[in-house]
């Protein structure tokens, strides 16, 4: 049953390459992700997918997109081998120990989303203290506090995780959660898209970091990540054009 559901969900749906290319790298992306994946019936598009296809192709490596369930799925199929890149990828010691990292291409800000008034605050601690309740992607990273917060197993109680982004943000619209934790752009994105105008932005900041490719230790040779960071560090102009206008669509 495990391999026939692999097969199912590793399938390719949109390849770059060229008579060049002597093999191909599997790139996996998750469910819709707005505004960075999302999907026209098969096809992806959004941001990390324009700034992918942008990267790769300056760096002359040969791709396809895998689509794979949840982020938590990328991970595990990735350290087997089954894919060879991920993008959108927090940095983190456990994760380095298993993949090579790209220098970063954009940042990434996680903030908190709900429908409570609440002053400022100095931790998240002083949230999962007074016994609010949270929701987040699985495998997902939200930063080190968070991380160091779910060590201690009473305040894991108080965070479920939720594959779907509209559905977490649902379960704290109707109040059954009382924080989403999500990327500042697609919490506003959902906001926007399903008027969800009583949902507000917290002001606590939960993490504010780089974003990288993950990248297979199995399969890239140091000229091909070479080559990525390459096309990274050359193209930062056109990747602050595209966040910049794709970001302000998904506000609209």
């Amino acid at each position: 049953m495990k391999f026939l559901l692999l097969i199912i969900f590793l399938i390719p749906f949109y390849t770059h390459s060229n008579e060049r290319c002597s093999s191909e790298k599997k790139i996996g992306i998750g469910s819709s992700w707005p505004p960075y994946v999302m999907y026209k019936g098969d096809t992806p598009y959004g941001l990390d997918i324009e700034i992918t296809k942008l990267i790769f192709n300056k760096a002359n490596v040969c791709f396809k997109f895998i689509r794979l369930p949840t982020s938590a799925r990328g991970l595990a199929e990735l350290y087997k081998g089954f894919v060879d890149v991920l993008p959108s990828a927090s940095f983190n010691i456990d994760r380095a120990n298993n993949a090579h990292f790209s220098n970063p291409y954009r940042r990434e800000r996680m903030r908190l989303f709900t429908r409570l008034e609440l002053p400022p605050v100095k931790s998240l601690t002083e949230l999962f203290a007074d016994e609010y309740t949270f929701v987040t992607n699985p495998g997902a990273y939200y930063g080190e506090e968070l991380r160091q917060i779910l060590q201690i197993s009473w305040y894991q109680q108080r965070l479920v995780e939720v594959a779907s982004v509209s559905r977490r943000i649902e379960l704290v619209n109707k109040k059954r959660i009382d924080f989403l934790i999500e990327d500042e752009h697609t919490g506003f994105f959902y906001i926007n898209q399903l008027g969800y105008k009583r949902l507000r932005l917290h002001s606590y900041i939960v993490n504010d970091n780089a974003i990288h490719f993950m990248l297979s230790r199995m399969t890239f040779k140091a000229s091909e990540i070479d080559a990525i960071n390459n096309a990274i560090e050359q193209s930062q102009p056109e990747i602050e054009a595209i966040l910049s206008r794709r970001a302000g669509l998904a506000a609209k």
